[in-house]
């Protein structure tokens, strides 16, 4: 891949075998014996994936304010690797779910409430499969619809959604003709639809604004389902803290987004939100700086 051209849009990176190996050590050793052999395989990126160790570059740069040293872009990429790794437990049986602290459920069941389904809205920070452990295990029971651009996905991670018979039903494909349908008839019914919020399939349907410092395009896809559908958006996150449990937050959006007026004034609605939105992705960066897993230009510099 030349670097005029660098993207997320690309074959996601990993190993068949290797990861049916880890499938394996990780039902005979467990996830904390486990986490600590993950170094090699991170250091190995780092040494050997350009695009990640470019893309963690640039971003450490704007979150930290200065060079990042070469053992703090190691940690970015060995986060990452602890969290994919995570994704064999989570995606498990009750008994392998990581340790996890939930605040702000309530957000979720008032939007619910209102009869018009919930849209969650979270980005690449941290884990997105944690939801599944709420959702899972909430003390109200949520159906949860995961809204996902799966055309790139690799054996690697096939080999481990395998863990969970009901995964791929819980997907809602983006980019097939029948999506908004889908999305539509799941938030009638009063499920909560998921989706991450900070990256585009279409760059032509994003909308440039500032994050940390400096704009960068930002998918209008999930304002405008809130929009066109009238559900209310509840943002999500989910953090993997130094001792491995995951600190799961939710937290009110909006209501009700509107888009009323002239194309000038929608527009403008529009990059209010994104605004918004993007203050909370900047405040999620300089709380863990190390959690965002954005490893592509994302400010488009080389484009």
């Amino acid at each position: 891949m030349s670097e005029q051209a660098e993207t997320w849009l690309a074959p996601e990176r990993g190993n068949y075998a290797v990861m049916a190996v880890m499938l394996f050590l990780a039902r005979i050793l467990g996830r904390k014996v486990l986490t600590r052999f993950i170094w090699p395989i991170s250091l190995y990126y780092l040494l050997h994936d350009g695009t990640a160790r470019r893309g963690s570059w640039v971003y450490l740069c704007r979150v930290l304010g200065r060079r990042p040293t070469e053992l703090e872009r190691w940690r970015h990429i060995h986060a990452y690797a602890l969290t994919v790794l995570d994704r064999i437990f989570i995606l498990g049986n009750k008994a392998t779910v990581p340790p996890y602290t939930v605040r702000g459920s309530e957000a979720i069941f008032e939007a619910l409430d209102k009869g018009k389904g919930c849209i969650l809205l979270g980005a690449h920070v941290g884990s997105f499969d944690a939801l599944r452990s709420v959702s899972r295990f909430a003390s109200r029971k949520i159906r949860l619809r995961v809204l996902m651009y799966r055309r790139f996905v690799g054996a690697a991670s096939k080999a481990i959604e395998q863990l969970d018979p009901n995964y791929e039903n819980a997907i809602i494909h983006i980019g097939e003709p029948h999506t908004m349908l889908h999305v539509a008839e799941a938030l009638q019914q009063g499920q909560v639809v998921a989706i991450l919020g900070d990256r585009a399939p279409d760059m032509g349907r994003s909308m440039a604004v500032p994050v940390l410092g400096k704009d960068a395009p930002l998918p209008l896809g999930p304002l405008r389902l809130a929009a066109i559908t009238g559900a209310p958006v509840v943002l999500f996150s989910a953090l993997r803290c130094s001792d491995g449990h995951y600190d799961i937050r939710f937290e009110p959006f909006a209501e009700h987004i509107k888009l009323d007026g002239t194309r000038t004034q929608q527009a403008q609605i529009l990059k209010t939100w994104l605004a918004r939105y993007a203050a909370w992705l900047e405040t999620l960066c300089r709380r863990d700086p190390f959690s965002w897993f954005n490893f592509y230009d994302f400010w488009k510099e080389r484009s």
